[in-house]
């Protein structure tokens, strides 16, 4: 339900704890990525604040685990809505939806590991924003072919 005090199990068996927070998030078994780094659980684009209490790390040793998962933004130029970042199996190419502005460095934490819209959350910023996943797990020179297609 997103309020304080509730306890939430992830998949992973990590135990959190809802802090100072209520936001109405009733979902059964939803997906859901957890940003150690700030703290925050999102859930279909809303983000609450969290603590662990069990399991899991704080430290942002690697990548979540599927589905969620953490990337770069490498590329962003003013006037184009289509970004690059970079993940640990390959480059992303990216269009900005809405929410916080892509930046070069922003951490980007979510369900990107598909086509279509997502709903993502900047963890180095504390912002939600959305993209859309143009192409995905592509090499260097071929998101830079695309980039250009859109962009130039």
């Amino acid at each position: 339900m997103g309020n304080n005090g509730e306890i939430i199990q992830l998949s992973d068996g990590s135990i959190w704890e809802v802090k100072y927070a209520y936001e109405y998030m009733y979902e059964y078994q939803p997906n859901a990525a957890i940003c150690p780094l700030s703290g925050k659980l999102i859930v279909k684009g809303k983000s609450i604040d969290v603590k662990l209490l069990s399991g899991g790390s704080t430290r942002p040793a690697r990548a979540p685990s599927s589905p969620a998962r953490v990337i770069t933004v490498v590329y962003e130029k003013s006037g184009c809505d289509y970004f690059i970042a970079e993940g640990p199996q390959g480059f992303y190419l990216l269009e900005w939806y809405g929410g916080h502005p892509p930046s070069k460095g922003d951490l980007i934490v979510g369900e990107i590991s598909g086509y279509g819209m997502k709903d993502v959350y900047y963890s180095n910023a504390n912002s939600n924003g959305r993209v859309w996943v143009e192409d995905y797990l592509l090499s260097r020179d071929r998101v830079i072919e695309k980039y250009t297609e859109k962009c130039d």
